[in-house]
């Protein structure tokens, strides 16, 4: 019988290579994932609305800050939540577009969810409107510095629909 192939022989350095090539895929794969979970992390841990264009407070100078407010909509949100994110990415859209950034002051309340500690904060500092800050996020319309009214949703996210009864209920431009 005759042989059509011949049977070849296969260097031990294509093997090396091999080996050392998934290695390399391997470790570069880690590495762009590691390098996805770090941005994700950074980009839920700050607000859309903590850039420059957004006025913001804190809560160690809330008093004196709110006190000078006169006509604006104070937007109570955290940080950390997929769902807060996109969220706040599609309001910031709508607020750009209908030009109302100026009128709003964001307050950072991530290190009060813990126990809702921020609920007691909001309704000591807004007694008048107690029994309607219930949950973040949520928007407290405020006018010459004393708090009129809030709003929030029970499934814990709110729209620009949401704002705009807030804006068109007290022609807020």
């Amino acid at each position: 019988m005759i042989r059509l192939f011949k049977k070849k022989e296969i260097p031990s350095k294509n093997y090396i290579i091999v080996i050392i090539v998934t290695i390399l895929v391997v470790l570069l794969m880690i590495f762009i994932r590691s390098f996805y979970l770090n941005y994700k992390s950074s980009k839920l841990s700050e607000s859309i609305f903590s850039s420059q264009t957004v006025k913001q407070i804190h809560m160690d100078d809330f008093d004196f800050a709110i006190r000078e407010v006169s006509d604006s909509i104070l937007y109570v949100s955290y940080t950390g939540s997929n769902e807060i994110y996109s969220m706040e990415k599609k309001l910031y859209k709508e607020l750009e577009n209908n030009n109302l950034l100026d009128k709003i002051i964001y307050l950072d309340i991530t290190k009060y969810t813990k126990g809702n500690k921020y609920i007691n904060i909001l309704k000591n500092k807004f007694p008048n409107i107690d029994n309607e800050i219930n949950s973040a996020p949520m928007f407290i319309y405020i006018k010459d510095g004393a708090a009129v009214e809030a709003m929030s949703s029970e499934i814990k996210m709110i729209d620009y629909k949401t704002l705009n009864r807030l804006v068109n209920k007290y022609e807020i431009e």
